[in-house]
């Protein structure tokens, strides 16, 4: 979040490494539960993954858009 400014592109990334960390350091089981538990996060959230490719996710410290 701190490059990007993006808390939901920040929680995807790390959901996305985490089981590749868990595998690398021994940790095999935990790693698959993982690996299954990222896979079913980045399906509930294929909304904010469009709205942070079209650029209408907000950022962490940006005002709130008035409609």
């Amino acid at each position: 979040a701190f490059v990007s400014r993006y808390s939901s592109l920040s929680a995807l990334i790390a959901s996305a490494l985490t089981p590749g960390a868990l595998f690398l350091i021994g940790l095999h089981g935990p790693a698959a539960l993982f690996l299954v538990l990222s896979v079913l996060l980045w399906i509930m959230h294929r909304a904010n993954i469009a709205r942070l490719m079209t650029g209408a996710e907000g950022k962490i410290g940006a005002s709130a858009k008035t409609s």
